[in-house]
């Protein structure tokens, strides 16, 4: 009677979750799901393996001997599940933390990328924590540490997805961002079906720090990918001078310098596309009735200016070349010049000689060209036969069909592996183009007119370029320079 009254075992009844309380002599020894967790809770305990679980003189159950409610299958299930999304997000947010805090262009996306790292560490301990809050939950903290986690995968995914939609660009990572965003909305009704909240210690302290940790974060990123590149603005100086210009020794001649210069006078790095420089010599003739109104009404609409009583005949090249080398870096205060000397011949005829320049860049805080950019050049003729024969053509907004160029293509990354991740690739594009002549053109028959051709597209040929608005955001801007003087000034000059 002794012994029935106070069983060496008691097995208590199952709780909410279906684990059973084992008290050996009187003193908890663990908890079961199952009675062979029970058998090993007493072989832990010192107890006999054979002990006879049905001998109601040493063992009490206080429920129902068969009711273990546990259903193992469907909570592994869960706990590997909601495991599998924190690692999905930790691994991402590891990978895309890592790159932008040590290689993000701008200091405000190093910013975003420390943080996403340590996102990724609150993720790894809640991965952790998994295993103990689907199990016995031996520590008071697991379900606060799966609820942060839970949270954190919630707030970042959430700027991805701000991030994905504000580009309006599809990109196969996409299917994740909407992927964690199920696995977010299952795992809050999983947690809260499972009050964590009353199993957590100090709950408003924790949704306090989460809220606060999701401020931070997402205005690090309005700050560093919004903000920042649109609020700082580049400025380039930049001008095309004439030099001394001097006579050949027979008086034919006459050597004409000319000098190009721009510089980075702005707070932000630039990476430039292409850079071209050009003079063209004009026959021109005076006419003291002025020209029609055809005329400069024609000029007005083509070249944005008119002289009355100047007619130009078409133009001809002296000469061309560029001022960098493709992909350049200009470093803030960083500056380039070129000088050059062409021959203007006297006999020639020309009037006016017009020398010009351009320069496009991209702004390093919002993207930059691949290291492969400047050995991308690719001609359009045959450069390993003589005869030189056209090959290829451009696409018809580029050039039309049968003129020359030389290409320069290469991928643009963005200025952070987040947006790299949210954004589609696309391709930086610059084409010197050597136009052939064809009617109505300004410049001479056999003779050519330089052109600087830049454009983002979606392929590095340059086929499917991107409307003004799309290439926007990479902030890519082609500046133009030129000055005239007649030939007349160049001799007074060069015979003083």
């Amino acid at each position: 009677m002794l012994m029935s009254s106070h069983p060496l075992v008691v097995v208590e009844a199952p709780d909410g979750r279906g684990l059973r309380v084992v008290r050996v002599r009187g003193e908890r020894v663990g908890r079961a799901w199952s009675p062979r967790g029970a058998r090993r809770l007493l072989r832990r305990a010192g107890l006999p393996a054979d002990l006879d679980l049905d001998d109601p003189g040493q063992v009490r159950w206080v429920a129902d001997r068969s009711c273990w409610p546990d259903r193992p299958v469907r909570r592994r299930a869960a706990g590997v599940l909601m495991a599998l999304g924190l690692l999905a997000s930790a691994a991402v947010l590891s990978y895309v933390g890592m790159s932008d805090a040590f290689n993000a262009l701008a200091y405000g996306g190093r910013v975003v990328g420390v943080t996403f790292v340590a996102a990724a560490l609150a993720e790894a301990v809640a991965t952790v924590a998994v295993a103990d809050y689907w199990g016995k939950r031996a520590s008071r903290y697991s379900g606060a540490a799966v609820l942060v986690g839970v949270a954190t995968v919630t707030l970042t995914n959430l700027m991805f997805l701000i991030t994905q939609i504000q580009g309006g660009d599809y990109t196969p990572f996409l299917l994740l961002w909407i992927a964690l965003v199920l696995w977010v909305v299952w795992s809050l009704w999983t947690l809260t079906r499972q009050g964590v909240w009353r199993q957590i210690p100090h709950p408003k302290g924790v949704a306090l720090g989460v809220v606060v940790s999701g401020a931070v974060g997402l205005a690090s990123l309005a700050y560093s990918q919004m903000y920042v590149p649109y609020s700082t603005p580049v400025r380039i100086p930049f001008g095309v001078s004439f030099g001394d210009p001097t006579l050949s020794a027979d008086g034919t001649v006459l050597h004409v310098p000319a000098h190009v210069e721009f510089r980075n006078a702005g707070s932000v790095r630039i990476s430039l596309v292409g850079t071209m420089w050009t003079v063209r010599g004009w026959p021109t003739r005076f006419t003291e009735k002025g020209t029609r109104a055809d005329v400069w009404k024609r000029e007005l609409l083509n070249d944005d200016e008119t002289v009355r009583h100047v007619v130009y005949a078409p133009s001809r090249m002296l000469g061309t070349g560029r001022l960098a080398e493709p992909g350049d870096w200009l470093d803030p205060g960083d500056d380039v010049s070129g000088d050059f000397v062409v021959d203007v011949p006297l006999s020639a005829g020309f009037g006016r000689i017009e020398a010009g320049a351009s320069v496009s860049f991209i702004r390093a805080d919002r993207g930059t060209l691949g290291n492969d950019y400047a050995d991308s050049g690719e001609a359009s003729w045959d450069t390993e036969h003589a005869g030189e024969r056209h090959l290829r053509d451009a696409p018809d907004w580029v050039a039309n069909q049968g003129d020359d160029f030389i290409r320069y293509s290469s991928k643009v990354y963005h200025s952070s592996e987040m947006l790299n991740l949210t954004h589609r690739t696309d391709y930086a594009t610059a084409w010197s183009v050597l136009r052939q002549w064809y009617e109505g053109a300004d410049f001479a028959k056999g003779d050519t007119s330089p052109e600087l051709v830049v454009t983002i597209s979606r392929d590095r040929k340059g086929v499917e370029h991107l409307s003004d608005s799309e290439q926007a955001p990479y902030g890519m801007k082609t500046e133009d320079r030129w000055t005239e003087r007649t030939v007349d000034q160049l001799l007074k000059a060069a015979r003083k």
